[in-house]
């Protein structure tokens, strides 16, 4: 049964030497983590929020533009390199095929190509498919080398050598990075200030709602458990020579040190 009804009770035990304490916490088991969800961290034109159920008094916005990737000056143009590209093939029902010769698992093909990167669009030092463009034809990859959009999300690049060449990014790529670096973005940024039922709930006790608390918790009672009462079995066969069992999770902890 949920309601706020939990913390209404009052009174004293049965034995009448203690008085009854009730803290939020049946409550926030039952509600919190459906409240959060529907309402913090985005505004939901669809729902209205009651303020006596859920609001934050610390919520600012924030409003900048581009992105943080953006603040660099804009690339016109960019190095050629010829590299060695690798893909996955796939049967007709667009199934990787699987081998046991190559190091991947799956049958490859591949091909020697030269290729340009959309510095713009890069996002980290690794290379990102997405951004690989034919130096040939200024066509993405993936089209390029006629493969289909899960064979592109499975491209390897290697073998990368400078040619010393360069080449002016297309007019449509230029285009993009400008609208990106002049988009307009607003992200909201909080602190402890949200309220459930009118009580303050502090950062820390919002995250509880989405970690594995409850289930580490019953594996650990359920070693313990298995543990004494391997013991108990032990300790009744008066055999000192014989190996104390453990439980699987026992030995994982005890690794783990």
């Amino acid at each position: 049964m949920k309601g706020l009804w939990k913390e209404l009770i009052s009174g004293w035990n049965h034995k009448d030497s203690k008085r009854k304490k009730q803290t939020r916490n049946n409550t926030l088991k039952d509600n919190g983590c459906y409240i959060i969800r529907t309402y913090d961290g985005h505004k939901n034109s669809n729902k209205k929020v009651n303020p006596e159920v859920f609001r934050n008094e610390t919520e600012t916005s924030k409003t900048f533009a581009g992105g943080y990737v953006e603040t660099k000056p804009i690339v016109t143009e960019v190095k050629i390199y010829k590299a060695l590209v690798t893909w996955r093939k796939v049967d007709e029902n667009n199934n990787f095929i699987k081998s046991c010769i190559t190091c991947s698992g799956f049958e490859e093909s591949w091909k020697e190509t030269l290729i340009y990167t959309d510095e713009n669009s890069r996002r980290s030092i690794y290379i990102d498919t997405n951004n690989v463009y034919s130096a040939i034809t200024n066509e993405s990859i993936g089209d390029f080398l006629s493969i289909n959009k899960k064979q592109t999300w499975s491209l390897k690049i290697s073998n990368k050598k400078c040619t010393d060449r360069t080449i002016v990014l297309p007019k449509d790529l230029i285009k993009k990075a400008i609208e990106r670096k002049n988009k307009i973005t607003v992200e909201d940024f909080q602190k402890d200030g949200s309220f459930i039922y009118g009580k303050p709930l502090s950062s820390w006790k919002m995250m509880t709602f989405f970690n594995d608390g409850k289930r580490r918790k019953f594996a650990q009672n359920r070693a313990n458990r298995m543990d004494r009462r391997n013991i108990k079995t032990w300790l009744n066969k008066h055999d000192i020579s014989l190996e104390v069992k453990t439980h699987t999770l026992s030995k994982s902890i005890a690794w783990e040190l």
